[in-house]
């Protein structure tokens, strides 16, 4: 690929923006990853070192052929051979740590670069404690060894340097590749969304036409005359459904004026202080007087009374229950009433029979609009959700790609755009 050789450092196009496609950024970073120059540099440095070797071997082979001044004091020659002895078995070790190893990777390179830190401290310090009696001895041979441990030095300086910046452009590389893939993967994740978002908004647009047609054909079938039919039945069924409240009301005043009455024959019932014939009744009449049957008003009654006189009531009020038990007898008031509210129990049962048979439509419509309601509702909250969570993926996508660009624009030297995929992002 030729455009890559454009962005390296040193390139002519240099300070000039380049755009790179999102799906061939990990190939350039396996390029600018290979064609760093690192080994070139190592190779270099390790040539540099290869010198320093051979010198610092020739300058320790004459300090060990050196001789002595003759007129160098006993006891200085002493101290400066068994010094020299010392210094040059530690220039011995350290020369053979600056073999530079095989491999040219990070890896080899920064444990050969810490091996030779370390010897070099131990060296400096031996170094030290001999300058100066083997100085005092041997002076031009120890500025040999001095000024090959300074180049030395440098040395150690430089491949530090190239070690770092391959670090460096590893870190680089390691974190570019990660946000590629997040990218890539935010960009996949948005354009499956805007999918789903298209599908639900069709849907919607869909499914609040057919409501509305829905509605339509509701608003149609109430104007027609089975509607206009249906409209009156149901004010029909309204009033006689008041009419059927106001007549059981209109039972239990009838009852009302029995009630402590029915309440003491109930106990005394219970007590077996009375044998009952109509105990069932007289708990119905309590309860729900609309319950009770026409046959069993007249029965009831005529035993209630019968009993009364063993009831405990007193006098005035045992006249008054007595007195409205025999209207009730003569009058037949209970059984009227009973009467007409079986027969609008009946009546609003038809009328609303007729209704279900003459409204199946319309309540198959409604319960369609109302499947289509909760429907919309749905859609509603799921494409508000996913336009959220599509604003959130696109920020996240947007910072990755900003991200990466800085990252890419410091590998390049240059400024780097990103070309992302079509419809992505």
């Amino acid at each position: 690929m030729k455009w890559l050789k454009n962005i390296f450092p040193g390139s002519k196009v240099r300070g000039k923006a380049l755009s790179l496609p999102l799906l061939e950024i990990n190939s350039w970073l396996e390029d600018r990853e290979r064609d760093s120059g690192f080994e070139e540099c190592l190779s270099g440095i390790y040539n540099r070192l290869d010198g320093v070797a051979k010198d610092l071997s020739g300058d320790v082979s004459a300090l060990i052929s050196a001789e002595p001044d003759p007129s160098t004091p006993p006891k200085l020659l002493r101290a400066g051979l068994a010094a020299r002895g010392e210094l040059v078995k530690q220039m011995e070790s350290m020369n053979e740590k600056l073999m530079p190893p095989k491999r040219r990777d990070i890896e080899s390179a920064s444990q050969h670069h810490w091996a030779l830190v370390k010897g070099l401290e131990r060296t400096v310090t031996t170094f030290g404690r001999a300058q100066q009696f083997v100085g005092a001895i041997f002076p031009k041979c120890l500025e040999s060894i001095n000024s090959d441990l300074t180049e030395l030095s440098r040395l150690l300086v430089d491949l530090e340097s190239e070690v770092a910046k391959r670090r460096k452009l590893h870190e680089e590389i390691w974190y570019s590749r990660e946000l590629v893939a997040r990218l890539q993967e935010e960009l996949s994740s948005i354009d499956n969304l805007q999918r789903k978002i298209l599908e639900n908004e069709e849907s919607l647009t869909r499914t609040r036409s057919q409501f509305s047609a829905m509605d339509e054909d509701l608003k149609r079938l109430a104007a027609s005359q089975e509607g206009r039919k249906a409209e009156e039945q149901k004010k029909i069924l309204e009033k006689k459904k008041e009419d059927l409240s106001r007549t059981e009301d209109e039972l239990r005043d009838l009852v009302a004026p029995l009630t402590k009455a029915l309440s003491r024959i109930m106990k005394q019932g219970s007590s077996e202080r009375l044998n009952l014939q109509h105990k069932d009744i007289f708990q119905q009449l309590l309860s729900s007087p609309s319950q009770v049957l026409d046959k069993d008003i007249a029965g009831s009654l005529a035993e209630l009374r019968a009993h009364l006189a063993a009831l405990g009531l007193k006098d005035r009020k045992k006249e008054k229950v007595l007195d409205h038990i025999d209207l009730l007898i003569k009058k037949k008031s209970l059984e009227d009433a009973r009467s007409r509210y079986s027969a609008l129990e009946k009546e609003i049962k038809d009328l609303r029979q007729q209704l279900d048979e003459s409204g199946k439509e319309a309540v198959h419509l409604k319960d369609l609009m109302n499947s289509g309601r909760k429907s919309i509702r749905s859609l509603e909250a799921a494409l508000d959700q996913s336009h959220k969570d599509e604003t959130s993926l696109e920020e996240k996508a947007r910072l990755d790609e900003s991200e990466l660009k800085e990252r890419l624009t410091r590998l390049a030297g240059m400024q780097i755009d990103i070309d992302l995929p079509q419809g992505k992002g």
